[in-house]
């Protein structure tokens, strides 16, 4: 916890506290345990207004620096400057800026939008996806003076992402982590004079702590097993629908199932669990290499030149969601790593196809209005139903894969043909999907 000496009568250094502090949960590469799961967390929560749309699945490529210059440059030469507290950002992709604020007035955020042009020296302009913009600030302290600074209070942060993260997650972390994240929320609400929480957060970690050993072994056994199944759930959805008359495996590797679908239209698929969160299902020939539009891929070249979309299920970003509240969402995405110009071709396609895709899409599904993930479609994960959690994750996927894909050639047609209808647009190739 050597950041920083500083005392909370001193608002000034408090303040500093806090900043660095905050910066070090949030990088990866700090010694605190988490990787990239509080960043995760944070980004996940933050207010709708801030409009952040981008591609959390791989963030190995994030950096978190406190204290960022960000100059005004008129040919070359800086005639303004000033320190944002916090820049989250993937180089060349997209930046998040984040002023915080506990006593102060807010006199930058204007500048920050409106007139800077380099983020330490690197120009705004360099960032292809996104420019986001946050203030965190005492509830009872003006918002930011820039309208397009998303306004955030501390005590909605503390309460909907802080406390929340440090009661779900402790037990994955070292004793010391969870301490100093229990004192982080504690000092905020210190120095933001924010009421003591509701839910009793230091006696929940009080209780974990005496209770280490065991909730580590339960947590250990649930999480091995956790693992497993974002491995084989591909296997256990294709067996499931071929032994309920929905399909056939063509083929079963290590990370990949090819399923043919018997229903005309609907064509075959393939289920991929790479990644420990992403669970993708896609049809073949809705994965392309950009360079040669007739490569058809089942995943990513070495030059990371691809042009997809796909539906998709979340395991490790939704899975409270799956063990709190027993949903699963399965979405259709416009993936995040396609070229911007192919991003903006599918969402409009789709959004000229909106009358149409309403008609087809099942009761459990709607438009989300969203750029990435357009359609998501919700289904209940019934444990009592099933001998396990992970049998009855399985029976809710089959069910959406049923409602989306294997009953329904109409909606694949349509989606077949905006993704054909893009490609050719934005790289003047006419391709024909295969059935």
């Amino acid at each position: 916890m050597d950041v920083i000496e500083y005392s909370l009568g001193s608002q000034q250094k408090a303040e500093v506290y806090i900043n660095r502090l905050f910066a070090y949960f949030l990088d990866p590469d700090q010694p605190h345990g988490m990787e990239e799961e509080f960043l995760r967390a944070f980004l996940n929560g933050l207010p709708d207004t801030c409009g952040f749309d981008e591609d959390l699945h791989d963030l190995s490529d994030v950096v978190v620096d406190d204290q960022v210059r960000l100059t005004e440059q008129v040919d070359g030469d800086p005639v303004s400057s000033g320190f944002v507290d916090l820049v989250v950002q993937v180089p060349n992709e997209w930046f998040l800026l984040v002023e915080l604020k506990f006593s102060a007035e807010d006199t930058q955020t204007e500048f920050y939008r409106q007139d800077v042009t380099h983020i330490d020296d690197v120009p705004k302009d360099d960032y292809e996806s996104g420019a986001y913009y946050l203030y965190l600030h005492q509830a009872d302290r003006p918002d930011a003076n820039d309208s397009e600074f998303s306004n955030w209070t501390w005590t909605k942060f503390v309460d909907s992402v802080l406390t929340d993260f440090i009661v779900a997650t402790a037990p994955r972390y070292p004793q010391r982590t969870v301490v100093q994240l229990y004192e982080f929320a504690d000092d905020i609400r210190s120095i933001a004079g924010m009421s003591d929480p509701t839910d009793n957060v230091a006696e929940k970690v009080e209780l974990y702590l005496d209770h280490y050993e065991t909730i580590t072994d339960v947590t250990e056994t649930f999480e091995d097993q956790w693992e497993t199944f974002a491995h084989n759930w591909p296997t256990r959805l294709a067996n499931r629908l071929a032994s309920n008359g929905s399909g056939a495996i063509l083929s079963d590797t290590d990370y990949h199932v090819q399923f043919e679908c018997p229903t005309d239209g609907v064509g075959n698929w393939w289920f991929r669990s790479t990644s420990s969160d992403w669970g993708m299902l896609f049809k073949h020939g809705w994965w392309r290499h950009t360079d040669d539009l007739t490569d058809i891929r089942h995943e990513r070249p070495d030059d990371r030149n691809d042009a997809r979309i796909g539906f998709h299920h979340r395991l490790e970003n939704d899975r409270d969601q799956a063990l709190r509240d027993n949903t699963l969402t399965l979405y259709f995405r416009n993936m995040g790593a396609n070229d911007q110009s192919f991003i903006d071709a599918v969402y409009e396609k789709f959004n000229a196809q909106a009358d149409a895709i309403d008609t087809v899409l099942p009761a459990t599904a709607n438009r989300t209005g969203n750029k990435r993930n357009m359609i998501a479609a919700t289904y209940d994960i019934t444990p009592d139903d099933h001998d396990d959690f992970f049998t009855a994750y399985i029976a809710a996927l089959e069910d959406a894969f049923r409602d989306l894909v294997v009953e329904n050639p109409e909606l694949l047609s349509i989606l077949d043909g905006i993704y054909a209808d893009a490609v050719d647009d934005v790289y003047d190739t006419d391709i024909t999907p295969p059935r």
